[in-house]
């Protein structure tokens, strides 16, 4: 008997299964590109972050040594003292993580005028000085160094090295005081308090070179000019000794008054307007001041605002100051009351132009 032999099929050398592992693995290398493209992708954006933080941080430490510079000079007349005040400024401010060191060649005295335009031209052959500009950089030559990027090996680019210029000066300036007189301001001595804070303005602007002219409005329920716009501050401190405390509040009235101050003067267009406005209470009569704000506003005068005592309306005056594009303080007593009309007058004489 025969045996049957069934013919022997030769196999390809491809299994049943070889084509889904070669799409798992065509999966895998793929996905492992994209995960190496997103690493790279993260790493980049933790850099350009870095950047940008960097960036701002040396705008703001710049401008802050420019401004202590410029207010300095003002007060003492020596670029030397000027260079110091900067540099110990710039140290306090961190770039990167690094406090801010500048070189005495960091620094460029001259003078600072406006164009036809309104903008500030620094130059720094103009006499007299009264401008100071700052060179705020951190790049590799630089004392703090240059900025260390997280990632900057994966690109070649190890290190960002921004540098950024600040120009401060110091201007005339035309400062109405506008006082709380209403009854509340008799309690606790509040209104002693506000006597001897004009008073320490008064000695602060009286120190340094820059002549300013000041008036001085007061309010309760009806508002009064104390003191026209004058270069004699003496006589600011002898009206504000005059007044006395009642009535209710009316801020609106008040500003008016320091509005009419302004009003009364004619000044050059290179004199700043700053209008100063104190507050213990709640404005409780008369229109709401943020339309008296707005008007100010509309001609370039800045408005600052203080309020004193735990009862003063923070959130009203908070907002008149944003609308007068100036900066609210608040003082719980009558130290803290004289440290702000101080800072106020020690910063009223510098200002940012570049």
């Amino acid at each position: 008997m025969k045996s049957t032999m069934l013919p022997i099929r030769r196999s390809s050398g491809v299994s049943a299964s070889s084509g889904p592992s070669r799409r798992r693995g065509a999966m895998i290398v793929l996905l492992a590109v994209m995960i190496v493209g997103f690493l790279v992708a993260v790493a980049f954006s933790v850099d350009i972050a870095q950047m940008h933080l960097s960036r701002t941080e040396l705008r703001s430490a710049t401008d802050a040594a420019a401004k202590a510079a410029a207010e300095t000079l003002s007060r003492t007349l020596d670029v030397n003292q000027a260079v110091t005040r900067g540099q110990q400024i710039a140290l306090e401010n961190s770039v990167a993580g690094d406090p801010l060191i500048l070189d005495a060649a960091d620094f460029e005295f001259g003078r600072s005028q406006t164009d036809a335009t309104g903008r500030f031209i620094f130059d720094n052959s103009g006499s007299p000085k009264n401008s100071v500009r700052v060179l705020g950089r951190r790049t590799q030559s630089s004392p703090s160094g240059a900025v260390t990027l997280f990632f900057g090996n994966i690109f070649g680019v190890n290190f960002f090295e921004p540098q950024l210029n600040a120009t401060a000066t110091y201007v005339e300036r035309d400062v109405v005081l506008v006082v709380d007189r209403s009854g509340s301001m008799n309690d606790d001595n509040k209104f002693n308090d506000l006597r001897v804070a004009v008073d320490v303005f008064v000695q602060t602007l009286q120190s340094t070179p820059v002549q300013e002219q000041v008036g001085l409005a007061s309010y309760s329920s009806t508002a009064s000019i104390d003191a026209l716009l004058t270069t004699d501050l003496d006589q600011i401190t002898i009206a504000m000794n005059g007044l006395t405390a009642n009535g209710y509040t009316s801020i609106s009235r008040g500003m008016r008054s320091g509005k009419a101050i302004f009003d009364a003067n004619v000044t050059s267009d290179f004199v700043e307007r700053t209008m100063i406005v104190m507050t213990d209470g709640i404005h409780n009569t008369g229109a709401e001041p943020a339309g008296i704000a707005t008007t100010l506003a509309g001609e370039n005068v800045k408005i600052h605002t203080i309020t004193f005592g735990a009862d003063a309306d923070q959130a009203r005056m908070i907002d008149i100051a944003s609308i007068g594009g100036g900066r609210h303080y608040h003082a719980l007593d009558g130290a803290q009351l004289q440290a702000i009309y101080r800072e106020i007058a020690l910063t009223l004489s510098t200002m940012i132009t570049e």
